[in-house]
């Protein structure tokens, strides 16, 4: 998607589930920062997690900055994106399965310095999740410091049980987590 399209989709996918959506604002975020690294590529991650007992469910939010290898080399531009899941134990009782995640139709992250629609052209995840991605630098990067700054929503309806949230982050990840991911970010950006 083009800035103005991807703007003109979240813009419309915010305003769709402000009407119908129920906001959320989560007492306690568990923040982690992780680094995944295979001879394929490098990815830093920083993620979110808040367990919504009201709601019965899990929403999981992982933002991902990753850079390809070659020759075991770190090559390319960055990518930038994120993931939204949301598990429902009340589902796992249904189908007697491990599997409870829930399928989204629609996901969105939007704050003050970015907004994104993810509606990927493919098939969402067999999962249920949902991602959107960028190789835009600006774009990218302004998604890294909303994340980092810890004032956002993620807003996403899923089908059954049919439901539309949006749930206000307002807390920063921990210094321990964010100098983690800034250190993976960095050591991604020193091989350039």
């Amino acid at each position: 998607m083009t800035p103005s399209l991807g703007g003109a989709a979240a813009v419309a996918l915010s305003v769709m589930l402000s009407a119908h959506a129920e906001t959320v604002r989560p007492a306690q975020i568990a923040y982690d920062a992780n680094v995944s690294e295979d001879p394929a590529a490098k990815a830093c991650m920083l993620g979110l997690a808040v367990n919504d007992h009201a709601m019965g469910e899990t929403v999981r939010f992982r933002l991902v900055v990753a850079r390809v290898k070659r020759d075991a080399v770190l090559a390319g531009p960055a990518v930038f994106g994120f993931t939204i899941e949301v598990d429902d134990p009340r589902l796992a009782l249904a189908r007697r399965s491990q599997t409870h995640a829930a399928q989204i139709s629609s996901a969105a992250f939007a704050s003050e310095r970015y907004t994104v629609a993810a509606r990927p052209r493919t098939a969402p995840f067999a999962d249920g999740s949902w991602v959107a991605s960028t190789l835009d630098v600006a774009e990218g990067s302004a998604l890294v410091d909303a994340a980092v700054e810890g004032k956002f929503q993620i807003a996403y309806t899923r089908i059954r049980p049919s439901a539309a949230r949006i749930y206000q982050v307002a807390s920063a990840p921990p210094l321990d987590v964010l100098g983690r991911f800034s250190g993976c970010i960095g050591g991604l950006q020193s091989a350039e």
